[in-house]
């Protein structure tokens, strides 16, 4: 996969609709069956802000929620979202692109306009994007979302290690984790998911 089409399928993730297979398991005569339920889920950014949104009174659930209940992290998936956006802005205002009228316009015009930046440009965007991706994924699903307590963040960012308690978010279906007071993020794609998973577990250990 090259570079643009990195760009091009993270940013599809996180503005386009996309086909979601549940499978469940159905009994006939004895037998059993694997069938699947299919349903149509919005882009990643328009559910990190449905998350934000509380059931109705209807009994209707946001997206990856559950009827009669709330997020618990409300608030941080609104600051995220609009963090993100404000981040996607600057991207366009740097390019000098036309600002669109949701941020999902804004990246689908990054998308356009990456064929005209360097490899070093190409390479940025491809960052922010990811990370825009995964701070998505961990914040969307906040029924599987692991906090674990007392424990300082690892990332370090220009030599500088954040250290911060208390601000990892892990999403344990996902794989992906963020720290949402420095920004850093981990995941299974490359395997950092798994060496914050180990830090985790020692300092854990350590505190027991």
């Amino acid at each position: 996969m090259t570079m643009l089409d990195a760009i091009r399928d993270l940013a599809d993730q996180l503005t386009e609709p996309h086909m979601h297979r549940e499978p469940y398991t159905l009994w006939v005569n004895r037998n059993r069956k694997t069938l699947h339920h299919v349903t149509v889920q919005p882009g990643l950014l328009a559910q990190l802000y449905q998350s934000v949104i509380p059931a109705s009174s209807s009994g209707d659930a946001p997206a990856g929620g559950v009827p009669g209940s709330r997020p618990p992290l409300a608030l941080e998936a609104l600051s995220r979202h609009d963090e993100i956006a404000m981040l996607v802005m600057g991207w366009c205002e740097e390019l000098r692109l036309p600002l669109r009228v949701s941020v999902e316009s804004n990246v689908r015009a990054l998308v356009g306009a990456a064929p005209t930046l360097d490899n070093e440009g190409q390479r940025d965007l491809l960052a922010a994007l990811r990370r825009w991706r995964h701070w998505c994924a961990v914040l969307t699903d906040w029924e599987h979302l692991y906090q674990p307590r007392g424990i300082p963040c690892i990332a370090i960012t220009d030599g500088v290690q954040c250290e911060q308690s208390n601000t990892l978010r892990i999403n344990l279906t996902a794989k992906t984790a963020m720290c949402k007071a420095c920004g850093a993020t981990w995941s299974d794609d490359d395997g950092s998911i798994s060496v914050l998973a180990d830090y985790i577990r020692r300092r854990s250990d350590r505190v027991a």
